[in-house]
């Protein structure tokens, strides 16, 4: 049986109307890294949230090597076809990689209200050094992260995430997006794109490349100043959480309007979910 790490754990926050977001975390990390969004979602709204730990990772570099984005979609079709069985309105939304996951689902499972994604990585920043590591994928296992302080804080703040690349998953993840960049302008349901500008790993222009090649009318694009690539995690939490639940309300299905809940600091207005 595989150790899962006390802080990778899964999450699933309950609900008490027809509304659900399936909440996909990043390369690497775990769902540690988008509970704190996800429950300011969950309390100012009354949706479910699930937070999902995908294969490979919240254990050990070895096992997100020997997984790829097939099996990490795996967790994403079953979570969402669970989702989707028990209640109206289902939306998915990812940061980085499960940015591109959430995309990827919103291209293959019909019935999705809408995709929400935080700093996809279309574009990296360090554009020779995923070269390398196309090139050293069979040769050398892992290469080490940078910004060990950035990493040690949000470490410190609860986040699981490997303290290490591993490269064939890192491939695989590539793959992931070059099949996303391929087919997005065949996305028919709603988009919410959120990006960082002093994101550290993706280029804004990420952002920017998405709103220029999906072809639906139906798609926001919101740049955060001050937030870093793991921006659930950062200073502009509450802009996030507000952004994703003004996302739903718009694009809802048969539900009322977002309440305001007073205790997450959250002004949404409007009814409550009946």
């Amino acid at each position: 049986m595989t150790y899962i790490h006390d802080q990778a754990e899964p999450f699933f926050l309950q609900g008490h109307n027809d509304m659900a977001l399936l909440f996909l975390h990043g390369f690497t990390a775990s769902p540690s890294e988008v509970r704190t969004v996800a429950e300011k979602v969950h309390a100012a709204t009354g949706c479910t949230v699930s937070g999902p730990l995908l294969p490979g990772h919240g254990s050990h570099p070895s096992f997100l090597n020997a997984t790829g984005y097939s099996d990490w979609y795996r967790t994403v079709e079953e979570e969402l076809g669970f989702l989707q069985h028990n209640y109206t309105s289902v939306y998915v939304a990812g940061l980085s990689m499960g940015g591109l996951l959430a995309m990827y689902a919103g291209l293959y499972i019909p019935g999705l209200q809408g995709v929400i994604t935080i700093n996809a990585p279309i574009f990296m920043r360090y554009r020779c050094l995923t070269r390398l590591f196309l090139i050293i994928k069979g040769i050398v296992p892992y290469f080490p992260k940078g910004d060990k302080k950035g990493q040690k804080i949000l470490a410190g703040k609860g986040r699981f995430a490997y303290a290490v690349m591993p490269l064939k998953a890192f491939v695989s993840m590539y793959e992931l997006r070059k099949l996303v960049m391929n087919n997005i302008n065949r996305l028919s349901v709603p988009l919410l794109v959120i990006q960082s500008m002093r994101d550290g790993s993706v280029h804004h222009h990420s952002a920017v490349w998405l709103r220029k090649h999906v072809n639906l009318p139906a798609i926001q694009t919101v740049f955060l100043k001050k937030s870093g690539h793991v921006a659930t995690m950062g200073d502009e939490q509450d802009i996030i959480a507000a952004d994703i639940m003004s996302f739903m309300k718009n694009n809802r299905q048969g539900l009322e309007e977002l309440c305001y809940d007073t205790g997450t600091g959250i002004g949404v207005i409007g009814k409550t979910f009946t």
